[in-house]
């Protein structure tokens, strides 16, 4: 069995947050990345938390949905990983474990949005990829493309 990919560093002299999370990587007609930026000025995969009884796949297209008003369903398994870093803004450290999708954008509900903080943006990987907030991101977008 192969251990769990990793990055960041576990802190050594502080507690963690645990935060299993579900998130998307989809592209548009011109291969752009669809990913969102949050009114502090960071930059994430579509996606969030796993609700308590709730399936992998069902958080990430309810939070595919919230974030942006795109709905979509998954084409492939990207993969899982898992990242330890220092919420700066909520000066937390957290583990976050997440699992990685490619997704297919199948319609879109303006009216399902409910994140006003999030937006959606097209960009090209190029351009993304270093916006990207975590490292596990830039992993997982690179995986999709393979």
């Amino acid at each position: 069995m192969s251990a769990l990919l990793t990055f960041g560093t576990p802190p050594v002299d502080a507690a963690y947050i645990t935060r299993p999370g579900a998130y998307a990587v989809f592209f548009n007609e011109m291969q752009e990345l669809g990913l969102v930026r949050t009114d502090d000025g960071r930059y994430f995969l579509a996606g969030g938390g796993i609700e308590a009884g709730e399936k992998k796949e069902e958080a990430l297209i309810r939070e595919v949905l919230e974030e942006t008003g795109l709905q979509a369903s998954v084409k492939a398994p990207i993969g899982l990983a898992r990242e330890f870093f220092l919420d700066e803004i909520e000066s937390r450290y957290y583990e976050k474990i997440g699992h990685f999708y490619h997704v297919v954008i199948t319609g879109q509900d303006p009216t399902q949005k409910t994140e006003a903080d999030h937006t959606l943006l097209w960009l090209p990987v190029a351009e993304a990829l270093p916006l990207l907030y975590h490292d596990m991101y830039r992993w997982a977008v690179v995986q999709a493309q393979r």
